[in-house]
């Protein structure tokens, strides 16, 4: 695992010790990458061996795997108050879609929910 230049910077700056990558659900129903800096170690998670990087990385012994070759860049971005909020992108070959934002992911091929009654109204609404 990698992370980019600017976020071990950042994290050099501050003086961070450690850090936890992990992996939460989304609100579109797919995945997300982020980092906490205060968390407990406990035998749930996995130091890794960056033994270029200035601090202790984590992640959870369960996703191990999904970490394998992967980079995690940090982006700030607007969200929909216009507050700047940090997102983290996350590249692998393991992902198989991603979301318009490019911070959500899936590590397979998502078919998009459809409600075909909706669809059938929309389409004799146009036809009128």
């Amino acid at each position: 695992m990698k992370l980019d230049k600017n976020t071990v910077l950042d994290l050099m700056n501050r003086k961070v010790e450690k850090i936890l990558v992990y992996f939460y659900d989304a609100w579109c129903s797919w995945i997300k990458v982020d980092i906490k800096e205060d968390f407990e170690i406990t035998n749930l998670l996995e130091k890794l061996d960056l033994s270029s990087s200035p601090f202790s990385v984590y992640i959870e012994k369960k996703d191990k795997e999904k970490f394998r070759n992967s980079v995690i860049t940090k982006t700030i971005s607007a969200d929909h108050t216009w507050k700047e909020k940090v997102r983290y992108i996350f590249n692998n070959e393991q992902v198989k879609d991603r979301c318009g934002c490019g911070s959500s992911f899936s590590f397979e091929n998502k078919k998009p929910k459809l409600d075909l009654s909706k669809l059938k109204d929309l389409k004799s609404n146009f036809k009128k």
